[in-house]
């Protein structure tokens, strides 16, 4: 891919990875039927920069178990990031958002395969997908992994009917 580097994060990149998540998730939040008020609402600026800093406070914390890279562009603006966690018995995929400008170009996969390198091949790995968002649960497939189950998520994504966001569980068997 032209001009985009991938290295893990580092505290200076907590504003963009924060900025990324927002601007990502706004189209799935569209797809669950929000309204434009709702989506400014649920990501107010107040917020994003509170995002920003405890993201900045937390990178430095992390582990040798916990890995987050992000992507960037030549104007260093960061356009995609992958957050993954192994632990004893398994590993989570804990998101992977890239901006919609850039989707369709490879970088989602490879993210994942960047983070993969760090996950216990061995383990089984999970992760969660907003059911509606098909074309996140379809990349998901198509990198060996399964629908397990559906749950609805807490109260912080109550979509404008008023229900609750269906959640697609997956897992993607490890090597034994």
């Amino acid at each position: 891919m032209k001009n985009i580097t991938i290295s893990k994060a580092n505290p200076s990149d907590a504003k963009g990875i924060q900025m990324l998540t927002v601007e990502s998730s706004k189209g799935m939040y569209e797809l669950c039927g929000w309204s434009s008020k709702e989506i400014e609402d649920h990501f107010p600026p107040e917020k994003n920069k509170e995002g920003a800093e405890r993201l900045r406070k937390n990178i430095p914390t992390f582990t040798e178990d916990d890995i987050l890279f992000v992507a960037k562009d030549a104007d260093d603006k960061v356009v995609g990031c992958c957050f993954a966690n192994r632990q004893v018995n398994k590993n989570t995929i804990e998101a992977v958002y890239v901006l919609p400008e850039y989707q369709g170009l490879g970088l989602a996969k490879e993210l994942y395969d960047r983070a993969c390198e760090y996950l216990n091949p061995n383990n089984d790995t999970y992760l969660d997908a907003f059911s509606l968002n098909s074309k996140a649960i379809n990349f998901y497939k198509k990198q060996g992994f399964s629908e397990t189950g559906k749950k609805t998520f807490d109260d912080r994504f109550i979509g404008s009917t008023g229900e609750k966001l269906e959640i697609t569980e997956m897992r993607k068997i490890g090597v034994k």
